[in-house]
């Protein structure tokens, strides 16, 4: 009786995808998080993927967030971005995740997916390595806020939070 053989490039590959399909960070978007708060059903999640560890000083390893932003029955989105700062406080514009000049029709499901690059970040983090984003997150102090045209201050909000591996 033979055995199948186990290609270690193989097993290696699969575990490598399920680490690409982690989601390490993810903001629940609702109005009552918006500053000032906004009456509306409408909600959004974004999901953030990072193999940046903080803790080194390594800088030959990639440094992108891959990010995803899906929202439920929402149109005339303009613009959906990352900002550092307080909780019930305004922040500044550290990352630009969706920005259109025509308003979106109605969406449900997906609105965006990309990658945020260290010469994507602007504001305070303008110039830095995404790592100061990934300490901010950490830190509790960025938040995803996405625009439409008749809230253009912002009609939903979250918190970006780490998510605790299961």
């Amino acid at each position: 009786m033979k055995f199948p053989t186990i290609d270690k490039k193989d097993s290696e590959e699969k575990e490598e995808e399920k680490k690409e399909n982690v989601v390490d960070f993810a903001a629940i978007l609702t109005g009552k998080e918006e500053v000032p708060e906004v009456d509306t059903l409408d909600t959004a999640l974004a999901t953030f993927q990072s193999n940046i560890n903080t803790n080194k000083d390594d800088d030959d390893e990639q440094n992108d967030i891959k990010y995803s932003v899906k929202v439920t029955d929402t149109d005339k989105i303009k613009e959906v971005h990352i900002h550092t700062g307080k909780s019930r406080k305004k922040g500044d514009v550290v990352a630009e995740l969706y920005k259109s000049e025509i308003p979106s029709r109605e969406v449900i499901g997906s609105l965006t997916t990309g990658k945020i690059r260290p010469k994507d970040l602007k504001g305070s983090l303008q110039g830095k390595n995404t790592k100061e984003l990934v300490r901010k997150i950490e830190k509790g102090e960025a938040y995803v806020d996405l625009m439409t045209e008749d809230k253009p201050k912002g009609k939903v909000r979250g918190k970006i939070k780490k998510l605790v591996p299961s």
